[in-house]
């Protein structure tokens, strides 16, 4: 990585690309049925960054979905190629929740928490070392 940026990233057919100038303010995994749906597997992975650190190129498409506390997840997409890119939660208004699988680097990337564990499938097996959360805590907001 560069000292310009700390991560870059981008869809699957080039689109959509994002630069990040900062690490991120906390990583995890989301068991919930809507993070569950969009990453067609048992869990969403995901760094949050400060939206002031995060540029990002090209158009996306969205989807606007209500939490089970009353917020609204705007997940992005590429219009072109479908991949799940970043999502925004109007609880967090100044934090993007960046898609981990579409990072050009990953190996910094380490979950810091589990939520909506109560929903986790038998099936995907999560590391017991890292905080669980049964349904989601607090919003950070930073």
């Amino acid at each position: 990585m560069s000292g310009e940026y700390f991560a870059t990233g981008h869809c699957l057919c080039g689109a959509v690309n994002y630069t990040i100038s900062a690490a991120p303010v906390r990583m995890g995994q989301c068991h919930c049925d809507d993070c569950r749906r969009t990453s067609g597997t048992g869990h969403a992975s995901n760094a949050f960054f400060n939206k002031k650190h995060v540029r990002i190129e090209g158009e996306t498409s969205h989807y606007d979905s209500t939490t089970d506390t009353g917020s609204i997840i705007t997940r992005h997409f590429c219009p072109k190629c479908g991949s799940r890119l970043f999502g925004e939660n109007n609880a967090a208004a100044n934090i993007i929740a960046v898609t981990a699988g579409t990072l050009d680097e990953s190996h910094w990337f380490k979950a810091n928490a589990i939520v909506y564990n109560k929903r986790k499938p038998m099936w995907d097996i999560m590391d017991e070392n890292i905080p669980t959360f049964e349904e989601m805590p607090a919003p950070l907001e930073k």
